[in-house]
């Protein structure tokens, strides 16, 4: 039999050497079972709580699909995944290609084993986690730093948790915070910055983001409370995403939050870190207050086509808002500068969006489908009540006996229940076998007509709905357009607009239709287009 061997470690603080002492114990299963090695896959460095991240784990599943083994070799289940529902889906799917996992700790693993050994991984991934926690806050409790590396600051070798001030970093740090109380705005600081070729904290470009950062999430130069001696730990927790493998960020009450002085760690001095704040707070307005949806129609949804950021308000004329590009805004490193109006754009899509789904083709099968689904609601109403039906005719037969027993002779406390019982049952029947008779609905020959009228005068409608029907349309829009992209094709010209996304299918736009925004725009292959997507 033809086997593959997988191996994995956890932590980037263990060697490739782990590797390998896993794959020569499999190795020597093999041999021993009289296993053939086709294949060797692992992972370095990466956790067991999931597997959609593992390059190796995936490629040995696709192998697994074509048949290039029968068995898996591992030194534990542990290997494979310390997950619950990963390790069943994985011993499901496996078997069904025929394809048995062996370990070395446990031979030949049977449902008994991974349910075992995956209740107790889980339970080991979640008692890392709290002892994790715990050193961390310890760490806290002692002044010292345990989350990511600060800008302005450097480890010191050999102290774990312990920071020192990097000095041509806290200048920068202090010129950010004298520029801001020089009524420049984060845009401008990061500008100029990067004029001057100054690294950010990532090695990369400054963005006004990563100077003003987040008001909900305290992030940010200007918000570094590490910056006036204090480190803050606990604001936020991650967990894992069990749909993408990737780790979420939330919010941790205030009341966890862990707070411990480190004077010697201060680069900005109280008074200025006062008047930062204050004018934060002048300029934010009221507190506590988030958008929760997008109040446009295409917000966050058009994009650069030159470096592909999005596009924000960046000013107003007599067309209204007009949008320009994030990183040439935020930066100055994007050469893109032309401008649209965002009412124009807006106005294009929704022009795509009246003429296409009016189409006759469109309607002729939102008719079909209107009609599919009426006879097969028919077809499972007429099944439930012939159910419904001969359930009654056996309730009825039984009441009959009952009753037969009770004229020939004295009946007994427990024959009366009984009886009591179905003729209950038949009330409870007979008010299911009304309820599942629906009225009889005929379609009315205008009503695609009226359908046509209304998906035209969509635009229309949308400016004389109230806010909230008005953002609830929004967003249902919104789930079939992807992006919108906008080329600029040179001064005085006008620009490309590129949409893509479920429409993508549908739109035929023409230049007439992008006459108001005076671009061209061209049809880019989407998904595909169905019926149902539009709930017609």
């Amino acid at each position: 039999m033809k086997a593959a061997i997988y191996a994995r470690f956890s932590s980037d603080k263990q060697t490739d050497r782990s590797i390998e002492d896993q794959v020569a114990l499999c190795r020597a299963i093999c041999e021993r079972e009289g296993l053939i090695v086709v294949g060797v896959y692992d992972d370095r460095a990466i956790s067991g709580a999931s597997t959609l991240n593992r390059l190796g784990w995936q490629r040995l599943m696709r192998d697994a699909k074509g048949g290039k083994f029968e068995v898996v070799v591992a030194e534990a289940l542990d290997r494979i995944s310390r997950d619950q529902e990963d390790l069943a889906g994985i011993h499901k799917r496996l078997r069904f290609a025929g394809i048995d996992i062996l370990t070395a700790q446990d031979g030949v693993a049977g449902e008994i084993h991974i349910g075992v050994k995956g209740l107790l991984g889980s339970l080991y991934l979640k008692d890392l986690a709290q002892k994790t926690r715990r050193g961390q806050a310890g760490v806290v409790r002692d002044g010292r730093h345990n989350g990511g590396r600060s800008y302005g600051y450097r480890a010191i070798p050999g102290k774990p948790g312990e920071l020192e001030i990097d000095k041509a970093e806290a200048a920068i740090v202090r010129k950010i915070f004298a520029d801001y109380l020089d009524a420049r705005s984060p845009r401008d600081i990061a500008a100029a910055l990067n004029k001057k070729n100054l690294p950010g904290p990532r090695g990369g470009v400054w963005n006004a983001s990563t100077i003003a950062g987040s008001r909900k999430r305290l992030n940010g130069i200007l918000q570094n409370e590490l910056y006036a001696g204090r480190i803050i730990w606990n604001r936020q927790t991650f967990i894992k995403d069990p749909e993408t493998g990737k780790r979420i960020s939330r919010e941790n009450p205030r009341d966890q939050w862990m707070t411990a002085d480190a004077e010697h760690l201060r680069i900005i001095d109280a008074e200025t870190w006062d008047k930062v704040r204050a004018r934060r707070d002048d300029r934010g307005g009221p507190k506590g207050k988030y958008a929760t949806r997008p109040k446009n129609l295409l917000s966050g949804l058009v994009k650069c086509g030159c470096c592909g950021s999005g596009y924000v308000v960046g000013g107003n004329d007599k067309r209204g808002s007009l949008l320009v590009c994030t990183r040439m805004k935020e930066t100055g490193l994007c050469d893109n500068r032309r401008t649209v109006a965002r009412e124009a754009i807006e106005a294009l899509v929704l022009k795509g969006i009246e003429e296409q789904l009016a189409a006759p083709e469109l309607i002729a099968e939102y008719v079909r489908e209107y009609h599919r689904m009426a006879r097969e609601l028919s077809g499972s109403t007429a099944h439930r009540r012939r159910d419904l039906e001969k359930r009654l005719g056996n309730i009825n037969g039984a009441i009959a006996k009952a009753v037969d027993v009770l004229l020939a002779e004295t009946p007994s406390r427990a024959l009366r229940d009984r009886l009591a019982a179905l003729e209950a049952e038949r009330e409870e029947i007979e008010a299911e076998i009304a309820e599942v008779v629906p009225p009889t609905v005929e379609f009315h020959p205008n009503a695609a007509n009226a359908y046509r009228d209304k998906v035209r005068s969509l635009k229309k409608t949308l400016a004389e709905a109230d806010e909230d029907s008005r953002l609830a349309a929004n967003e249902a829009i919104r789930e079939i357009v992807e992006k919108v992209v906008v080329h600029p094709r040179g001064r005085y010209k006008p620009v490309q607009i590129d949409i893509y996304g479920q429409l993508a299918a549908l739109l035929r736009i023409s230049e007439r239709a992008a006459e108001p925004l005076e671009s061209r725009e061209a049809l880019v292959a989407g998904i595909g287009f169905e019926p149902m997507t539009f709930r017609l």
